[in-house]
């Protein structure tokens, strides 16, 4: 495997559910929080349900533009960037949790077989490249889960 693709790999598996810098990982601090915590909009803010399904969002564009299946156009992932959930549904969250698991799987799944001559390549509806995605992903996940994290210590 090349050099910076396993860089990414594990700067993803780093967040997710390793030991990062910035403090617990995603995948512990989202274990911590309960259906009824997840559903709580404070001050009428984006509740940690909401922001959970925008880190899915931006990781399933992400897959998309990875895949070499065709995927959804740009234009679905702006519609459903900050979707109206449900929130009497208490499964979403669950749910949610599953699905942000299935996308860190995939996203290292296409990574890992991504070519690093690529990374240089413009992402299909955008003007950037795939080394910019991939990074952009990361700092998009640190910067809500740190959201999340500040959302939780409201409801306490």
């Amino acid at each position: 495997m090349q050099n910076e693709i396993r860089n990414i790999l594990d700067v993803y598996n780093e967040i997710y559910d390793g030991d990062p810098w910035f403090g617990r990982n995603v995948k512990d601090l989202l274990s911590e929080i309960k259906t009824e915590e997840a559903i709580q909009k404070p001050n009428g803010q984006h509740s940690i349900l909401q922001l959970l399904y925008h880190m899915i969002n931006w990781r399933e564009f992400t897959i998309s533009r990875l895949s070499p299946e065709k995927g959804k156009t740009s234009s679905y992932f702006g519609k459903n960037d900050w979707v109206e959930l449900d929130h009497s549904d208490k499964t979403l969250w669950k749910k949610g949790l599953k699905r942000l698991e299935e996308t860190q799987k995939r996203l290292l799944e296409l990574i890992a077989g991504f070519p690093e001559e690529r990374l240089t390549e413009i992402v299909a509806e955008r003007d950037y490249d795939f080394r910019y995605l991939l990074y952009g992903v990361i700092q998009h996940d640190i910067y809500h889960i740190g959201q999340i994290a500040y959302v939780k210590k409201m409801l306490i």
